[in-house]
């Protein structure tokens, strides 16, 4: 644990008061004071995470990851799911994280994927002998960080406008670092600087053909989130005003002043982590909800009776995987599979053609399967301004329609208000575990993913979270880079 800080060292400038709502909150937050559903959520959001990170143990950047941070062994150190030995705790936020985003099937919420910082949160545990109800704690806090960015000003397409990816993960990140490091204010003002100022991700990463980078990026934000707060834990100091300084944060994109006075506060009766949802499908989530249309209805027709398909969304989700963002060449004629789940041309017409949609839907084989690509030359994906009114909100609700047209002018259609998995229409614990399950035996002999499932589900009552991380080690023997 860091010390106490003394106080704002000499000479130094006056916090901006975004970082000092972050810092001040961060440091201040306490476990006792946390609803029982939401511990329920942390511990349901890190099973699924734990899941996603299984089924991704063959994955490219699994094998990179892990060959690099096998180059450092580190006595007491983190471990990283498939390596035998521990590592350094950057390199196992990073590799842990690569797995937990790979298959583009862990939890989503206003902005991204927030599970994607879990990673720097069980880097820093291990080697702490932090307890479960530590992570827990750190899980929430930065959760509700990455929701105050976001309802503080970044919300909508702000960032995306302005090309900018995945910010609301170094924000969050490193609060959950530096909880888990049990920072003071000070300090934590420091890591959220240290964090901030170097690392701001392009949008690039997601855009036309889609590199092994777009499931790294967040990534690189869960190791820089923990090196920060490690830097800040030692005493180093960031920039005093990150966000509203000269040449901050908030000059670079030119935006409005940002407002965290609520941060840490519930919205509609939730906390933040319960007010994000789980998927039911390993692809994009604004395509959650169209495959569940697609798939309700396809007993109602043949595919060669199929003449048009129409798959209408709010702006978010066409900019994303509809083409919206001057990518529509590349999301219908994806040759990665980082494109294929993040066009909704391919994963609509997966689901059409093998009556559901699983990981093995995005196999490099599947990529050039011509009648796959002919199907997909008949759906259009376009943005309804209706629907876009629909999903605005404080728990926007990613509203879709699928319109489908066939030979001879029948017409069949399906909107999907709440996709499965949304907060407002939740994964059940056994529909959890049967996701659970579906990775697990990919990695894992069943008793041994047993142990596993038994420990997450206690994870408030961990005295030692390296109880849990051990197992981390033991998955995929076959899997290894």
């Amino acid at each position: 644990m860091a010390e106490p800080s003394t106080g704002t060292p000499a000479g130094a400038a006056a916090l901006d008061t975004p970082t000092r709502r972050i810092a001040d909150y961060a440091a201040g937050v306490r476990y006792e004071a946390l609803s029982a559903a939401t511990v329920r959520a942390a511990v349901r959001h890190l099973i699924d995470s734990v899941a996603c990170a299984l089924g991704a143990l063959d994955s490219r950047p699994a094998i990179v990851a892990r060959r690099i941070a096998g180059t450092a062994t580190v006595p007491g150190g983190a471990s990283v799911f498939g390596l035998p030995q521990p590592t350094t705790p950057e390199y196992a936020a990073f590799a842990n994280t690569a797995m937990v985003r790979f298959l583009d099937y862990n939890d989503t919420g206003n902005g991204g994927h927030p599970s994607d910082m879990i990673g720097a949160i069980w880097a820093l545990a291990e080697p702490r002998r932090a307890s479960g109800r530590d992570v827990i704690l750190a899980m929430h806090a930065a959760y509700e960080t990455y929701a105050a960015v976001r309802r503080g000003g970044l919300h909508g397409n702000v960032l995306r406008s302005r090309h900018v990816d995945q910010i609301y993960a170094i924000f969050g990140g490193v609060v959950g670092a530096g909880v888990m490091l049990g920072l003071d204010a000070q300090r934590m003002a420091n890591a959220v600087a240290l964090a901030v100022t170097p690392n701001i991700p392009l949008r690039v990463a997601r855009t036309g053909v889609i590199s092994d980078w777009k499931g790294c990026a967040t990534a690189h934000c869960a190791m820089a989130s923990v090196f920060a707060a490690r830097l800040a834990e030692q005493g180093l100091t960031g920039p005093a005003r990150p966000i509203e300084g000269l040449g901050g944060f908030r000059a670079m994109l030119r935006i409005d002043p940002l407002d965290f006075d609520g941060i840490g506060q519930p919205r509609a009766g939730m906390s933040a982590i319960e007010s994000t949802g789980l998927k039911h499908y390993p692809v994009e989530y604004n395509a959650q909800g169209p495959v569940q249309s697609v798939l309700s209805l396809r007993d109602r027709f043949r595919l060669d009776e199929v003449e048009r398909l129409t798959v209408s969304l709010h702006w978010g989700g066409w900019h994303a995987i509809g083409g919206g963002a001057g990518d529509r060449d590349e999301k219908w004629n994806p040759v990665t599979r980082e494109t294929a789940d993040h066009s909704m041309a391919y994963a609509i017409a997966a689901a059409m053609i093998d009556g559901d949609l699983t990981v093995d839907s995005f196999r490099d084989e599947r990529l050039v399967d011509p009648r796959l690509r002919a199907l997909m030359q008949k759906i259009v994906v376009q943005e309804d301004p209706e629907l876009t009114r629909e999903h605005a909100g404080e728990l926007p609700r990613w509203p879709s329609r699928v319109d489908i047209d066939l030979f001879g002018g029948r017409r069949i259609s399906h909107k999907a208000e709440l996709p499965k998995g949304h907060p407002l229409n939740p994964l059940s614990d056994a529909e959890l575990e049967a996701k659970f399950w579906r990775m697990a035996e990919r990695a894992l002999p069943r008793a041994e993913a047993r142990r596993l499932l038994d420990t997450l589900w206690s994870l408030g009552q961990l005295a030692d979270f390296s109880t849990l991380a051990e197992q981390f080690r033991a998955c995929g023997a076959g899997g290894r880079g």
